[in-house]
């Protein structure tokens, strides 16, 4: 290598973050997340007999909603270190996409709490999609990235089948709320099927 080759690679270094600092700050956040959706669950204190019963009962929607945001932040904490596990460095690009989709897995304990209580207004739905959505739509940007900088063989990631979903939800829900919270289920076929085209066509570029 030469002096302009080691120069460059010393420029890089200076100005790229390491891989594992930002998989460490995002493990980080999950946590934080996950543990911030259990806090919301709540009974009462002192009470007894049918009151106790009710307020049971409130609770199990409250179960159902972290349920279904646990699932979702594990997801999520997944496709990203599947995301940068071909990325060596960290560019200035995919810090600030890092940096936003951080920033709205840590805002999700919020509208699990709005969809638990509003669940059946256009608000509960409308708000959980909205969020939901852009995190899925700021990873596929964030794979893109690595993608592009991966080289030109490097394949393209599958069509943001969640990001579209549950984006496309928050429409729905303005004229019914539950149809909207249904379509969500649709966002497992659509994404199976977008890896499963992704990988043919990966197979299909190769010599």
């Amino acid at each position: 290598m030469d002096t302009g080759d080691r120069h460059a690679a010393s420029s890089s270094e200076r100005t790229h973050l390491p891989k594992h600092r930002i998989l460490a700050l995002t493990d980080g956040v999950v946590a934080i997340a996950m543990t911030l959706l259990v806090l919301d669950i709540d009974v009462p204190e002192g009470l007894r007999g049918q009151a106790l019963v009710d307020a049971l009962d409130d609770v199990q929607g409250q179960v159902g909603t972290f349920l279904l945001s646990a699932v979702v932040i594990a997801l999520f904490w997944r496709a990203h270190h599947l995301v940068l596990r071909d990325a060596e460095w960290i560019n200035g690009s995919l810090f600030w996409c890092n940096v936003a989709f951080l920033a709205l897995v840590s805002l999700i304990p919020f509208p699990t709490r709005v969809l638990a209580d509003y669940g059946q207004q256009p608000l509960g739905p409308g708000l959980y999609g909205a969020v939901i959505g852009t995190a899925a739509l700021v990873l596929y940007l964030m794979a893109v990235l690595v993608a592009r900088g991966s080289g030109p063989r490097r394949p393209s990631p599958p069509f943001p089948a969640q990001a579209c979903v549950f984006l496309l939800s928050v429409g729905i829900a303005q004229y019914a709320p539950m149809a909207a919270v249904y379509s969500w289920t649709a966002s497992v076929p659509l994404s199976v099927l977008a890896h499963r085209r992704a990988g043919r066509r990966s197979r299909a570029s190769r010599p």
